[in-house]
C-alpha cells in the first residue's frame, strides 16, 4: 500500500512537472469519454432500462395481424373474446386513446387546454403491475357502471395542483363532464408508451365501451390489449394461441367482414417501444467508440513519445537494481491518473450536453423522461476512464521496460559530454549560460595555471607536440612561433 502511495506521489509530481503535456492528455481524454458517456446514457435510458412496470419482459402487445399491416390492433368486440379464449395469458386489459377538453379552474389556477389521455380497462393497472401512489384505481365494477372517475399523472398532480395531498376526492372537468379524482400514478408511470413528449397521458378514465363501439359492424381497430405471459409461456406459444383464437374470431366475422383475413400479433411491449429507435442509437454509439478508439491511440502516440524522450531515466533505474513490475506499475498509475481526471471533466461535459439534448432531440423519440446521468451512467464513465488510461500507458511502460542499459547510458554519457563543452566552450552571446560560466571561471583559471606548470616541465623534444594552453591561439600560429625560438629556452 506504501508502494502504490509513493508511485500516486511520483505520478503527480511527474504530471505537474510537464503541464503543458498533462492538460493534452487530459482534454484529449475528456472530449472521447464525454461523448462516450453522453451517448450511452441515451442507449441505457432508451434500450436497456427496464419499463416502469413489475416483470416488464413478460408483458407483451396482443393485436390483429391484417394483410401487411402487423400488429394493427383490435376491435372492441375481441376483446371480450382474446380474454375469453386464449390460455397463454395470466392477465390482459385494453386500451385506446382519448383527448379531453381540460376546463374548471383549481385552487391553484390552471387555464384551459386540450390534453392527451387514456381509456383504460380496469385490469390493466393489475396486468402491468403498477399501483398509485396516492389514492386508488377504478375496478371492473366502476368502469361497467360508466362512473365519472380520473386517475391522474404524477406530472399533472405536480403542475397542475402543486402536489395537494387533498386533490384525492376533487373535481376535474373533461370535455364539460365532472369527473373525480381518484388516484394519481408514479412519476415513471407512462402508458400507453407514446414517443416524445407532447402525446403522453396526461390521465386515464374507465374505457367503458359504449354500444355503438360493441357493435360487430364497426370496423375500427382502434384499441390495444396488453396482456402478461404465463409463467414458462414463451412468445412463439403465445403467438400460436392468439392465431387459434383469432381464427375462430374469423369464423364470427358478420357477412360484410368475410373477405377479411386476420391473424393474431404478438409483439413484447418493449420492442414496440424502442424498434425504430434501435439502428439509430446502434449508429451513434459505434461512432462514439471510434472516436474514443482515435483519442486512445493519440494519447498512447504522446506517452509513448515521452517514455522515449526520458529512456535513459529508466535505464538508470534499472541499472541501480529497480524493478521492472515497478516501473510498469508507474506507467500504468500515471496513465489512470490522466485517464481519471480527464473522466471526471468528460462527465461534467456529457451532463452538460444531455441537459441540451433533452430539448433538442426529436419528438419521435421514446423514452424521454428515462434519459438521465443516474448512478449506472456514472458507473460506465469512471469504468470506461480505468479501462483506456490502462490501455493507453501499456505501450509506453513496456517500450520502457525494452530499453537497451547500455546504450541508452552511453547515449546519455555523449549527451551529458556535448552539453559541457557547450556549457563551456559555446559563443559568449548565450547569455542564458552566462550565470554558469561566471560559475566555471576559477576553474578554467585554475586548470590554465596547472597547464603552464605541467609545460614547463616536459623535455624540449616532446614540447612540440603539445597543445598550448591558450585558448585564442590557433594550431598555425603556434606551430611557427615554436619553430622560431630556439629548443634549450623554455616556451
Amino acid at each position: 500500500m506504501l508502494a502504490l502511495l509513493h508511485d500516486f506521489q511520483f505520478a503527480v509530481r511527474r504530471l505537474r512537472q510537464t503541464p503543458l503535456f498533462s492538460l493534452t492528455v487530459i482534454l484529449t481524454l475528456a472530449l472521447g469519454l464525454g461523448a462516450t458517456t453522453a451517448i450511452f446514457s441515451l442507449v441505457e435510458g432508451i434500450l436497456l432500462r427496464p419499463l416502469p412496470f413489475k416483470d416488464a419482459d413478460r408483458l407483451v402487445l396482443l393485436g390483429d395481424h391484417l394483410g401487411n399491416s402487423p400488429g394493427i390492433g383490435v376491435t372492441a368486440v375481441e376483446i371480450a373474446t382474446y380474454a375469453r379464449a386464449t390460455s397463454a395469458f395470466s392477465s390482459m386489459g385494453a386500451t385506446a386513446p382519448a383527448h379531453f377538453e381540460l376546463s374548471g379552474a383549481t385552487p391553484f389556477g390552471g387555464e384551459p387546454a386540450e390534453i392527451p389521455a387514456g381509456r383504460l380497462g380496469a385490469s390493466v393497472f393489475p396486468t402491468l403491475g403498477v399501483q398509485p401512489i396516492l389514492g386508488r384505481a377504478f375496478n371492473q365494477q366502476e368502469e361497467d357502471a360508466d362512473k365519472p372517475l380520473a386517475v391522474i399523472s404524477y406530472a399533472m398532480w405536480l403542475n397542475r395542483y402543486h402536489r395537494d395531498p387533498q386533490v384525492l376526492g376533487s373535481t376535474i372537468v373533461l370535455d364539460r363532464k365532472p369527473y373525480s379524482i381518484i388516484g394519481v400514478m408514479p412519476r415513471t408511470f407512462e402508458y400507453p408508451l407514446q414517443t416524445g413528449y407532447l402525446d403522453q397521458s396526461q390521465l386515464w378514465v374507465p374505457l367503458s365501451l359504449t354500444a355503438h363501439e360493441l357493435d360487430p359492424e364497426s370496423g375500427l381497430w382502434g384499441y390495444t390489449i396488453v396482456a402478461r405471459l404465463k409463467p414458462g409461456v414463451t412468445l412463439p406459444q403465445a403467438a400460436q394461441d392468439a392465431g387459434r383464437v383469432a381464427r375462430q374470431i374469423m369464423r364470427n366475422f358478420p357477412a360484410s367482414k368475410s373477405a377479411l383475413r386476420i391473424r393474431g400479433d404478438v409483439k413484447l411491449v418493449r420492442e414496440e417501444a424502442v424498434s425504430e429507435v434501435r439502428p439509430l442509437l446502434r449508429t451513434l454509439f459505434v461512432a462514439v467508440i471510434v472516436v474514443l478508439l482515435i483519442a486512445c491511440i493519440n494519447v498512447a502516440g504522446l506517452l509513448l513519445v515521452r517514455a522515449i524522450r526520458v529512456r535513459r531515466n529508466f535505464a538508470v533505474r534499472l541499472a541501480l537494481g529497480a524493478r521492472s513490475s515497478a516501473i510498469l506499475r508507474e506507467s500504468v498509475l500515471e496513465g489512470v491518473l490522466l485517464s481519471l481526471i480527464g473522466g471526471v471533466l468528460g462527465l461534467a461535459f456529457a451532463a452538460t450536453a444531455i441537459r441540451t439534448a433533452l430539448h433538442l432531440l426529436p419528438d419521435s423519440m421514446p423514452r424521454l423522461n428515462s434519459i438521465a446521468m443516474d448512478g449506472g451512467v456514472i458507473a460506465f464513465g469512471f469504468l470506461l476512464s480505468l479501462l483506456t488510461g490502462t490501455l493507453c500507458s501499456l505501450a509506453p511502460a513496456f517500450a520502457a521496460l525494452q530499453t537497451n542499459l547500455t546504450d541508452s547510458l552511453k547515449e546519455g554519457a555523449r549527451t551529458e559530454i556535448g552539453a559541457a563543452a557547450t556549457l563551456c566552450c559555446g559563443p559568449p552571446w548565450s547569455f542564458r549560460k552566462l550565470p554558469s560560466r561566471w560559475f566555471c571561471l576559477p576553474f578554467q583559471g585554475l586548470f590554465c595555471a596547472a597547464s603552464r606548470r605541467c609545460a614547463r616541465s616536459i623535455p624540449a623534444s616532446v614540447r612540440l607536440t603539445c597543445w598550448s594552453p591558450r585558448t585564442s591561439c590557433r594550431r598555425s600560429s603556434t606551430r611557427r612561433t615554436m619553430r622560431s625560438m630556439p629548443l634549450t629556452k623554455t616556451w
